[in-house]
């Protein structure tokens, strides 16, 4: 939140709005040009500035996303059962393209012949689409203010392209030798993910799973080498204090199916930040937790919601899972999950409104530290902040 304004990051960083950052969109992540723009307008009127506080590098080598991307995602979901949780936004086919080896990069936009380059993209995808039966150019295309473009013809395709052409070259430069001269430094780096380690593509559970790599070991591949993420001294993952939330196919074991999911969801606005699905509410389960802090190599702990949380009931925690009677643990597998039973712990309560005012270590109520405590030996990492609210203030740290 900047003011009374919240404000929902999709690719910028979070230091967006501090005077003296340099935020980098790296190499490996896809970006949609119209989406970027919309986003630096929404911290523009929240800082009711002309121009960004922080200094904007998008790396000439970061991956496009585009209106073709979203088109052809709209159609294969025609196609397939595929995941409910996909947000629309083309980023599979964008990675995809990746893969095949025709990728369309930031460079690319900027480029003395980029409409030539944008043209055999256009057409590629316009003829993918037409054999599986549909017209490129009355596809929809969302935006991430909810409203909806058609990709239209490749004049009205390229038009669009052409302003966010102009409004975002100045920002797109190579990064190779920002990144070096700042790791080399004792610049302090903050490195930050799209996504949670639970929808990476190889500890996640299909089909909710992302394209893009979610762990820490993709930092090595976004700064191309130059950024060990073993060397990095703070490797954190956030979780939320009292529950857990999902949006799409898979059905998590400890799902909640009282009315306490309907109360979290409303208090915590549990919907999706792009496509404003209602989130499914359960309970804290310690073993994927655990699972997915070994997959990921997390040695501290960043918890959110410590103001969700309601005096009149006890947490309830799961610490493990009998299958057929007998103990087993976390798989990423759903077929898996499905014939797995919760084992559940209850501790006590706090008052969530009340926490909404702590923000020192000693103002912490005994039942929230006696409960961070726990999850925090039970996931063997250290804690490193806890919000108790929307606002960048409502914070406490430990280191």
């Amino acid at each position: 939140a900047v003011g009374d304004m919240k404000i929902a990051l999709h690719q910028l960083g979070s230091g967006v709005t501090q005077a003296g950052c340099t935020i980098i969109i790296g190499k490996e992540m896809v970006v949609h040009p119209d989406d970027l723009m919309l986003e630096i307008d929404q911290v523009l009127k929240a800082t009711g500035n002309k121009k960004l506080p922080a200094t904007l590098l998008i790396d000439e080598m970061t991956f496009l996303c585009l209106d073709t991307h979203r088109a052809f995602e709209a159609v294969l979901k025609q196609h397939s059962r595929g995941s409910k949780g996909a947000t629309g936004r083309g980023i599979s086919p964008a990675y995809a393209d990746v893969v095949y080896r025709h990728p369309l990069r930031m460079r690319d936009l900027v480029a003395r012949n980029w409409q030539e380059k944008f043209k055999k993209h256009y057409e590629l995808y316009r003829d993918w689409i037409k054999g599986l039966g549909y017209d490129i150019a009355s596809m929809p295309a969302p935006r991430l203010d909810g409203t909806t473009v058609e990709v239209g013809s490749f004049t009205t395709f390229s038009k669009r392209l052409e302003k966010a052409r102009r409004t975002l070259k100045p920002f797109i430069k190579p990064a190779y030798e920002t990144l070096t001269s700042a790791w080399e430094s004792k610049t302090p780096m903050v490195f930050e993910k799209a996504q949670a380690l639970g929808l990476d593509k190889r500890w996640g559970v299909y089909p909710d799973v992302t394209a893009s790599n979610c762990g820490f070991d993709g930092i090595f591949s976004s700064t191309e080498g130059i950024v060990d993420p073993e060397q990095i001294a703070i490797r954190a993952a956030t979780i939320k204090a009292t529950y857990s939330s999902s949006v799409g196919a898979r059905k998590l074991p400890t799902e909640i199916k009282t009315k306490l999911a309907d109360r979290i969801r409303e208090d915590a606005n549990e919907y999706g930040a792009t496509t404003k699905r209602p989130r499914d509410i359960a309970y804290i389960d310690l073993p994927m937790l655990s699972y997915l802090f070994k997959t990921g190599r997390v040695e501290y702990l960043a918890i959110t919601h410590l103001d969700i949380s309601y005096t009149d009931t006890p947490i309830k925690i799961c610490v493990g899972y009998t299958r057929n009677g007998k103990p087993v643990g976390y798989r990423p597998d759903q077929e898996y999950l499905n014939t797995v039973k919760p084992i559940y712990v209850e501790l006590p309560a706090w008052d969530g409104k009340q926490a909404e005012n702590v923000s020192k270590i000693s103002d912490i109520p005994k039942p929230m530290l006696q409960y961070l405590a726990f999850i925090s030996k039970s996931l063997n990492a250290k804690l490193l902040m806890g919000t108790t609210g929307a606002k960048r203030e409502q914070t406490i740290r430990w280191l």
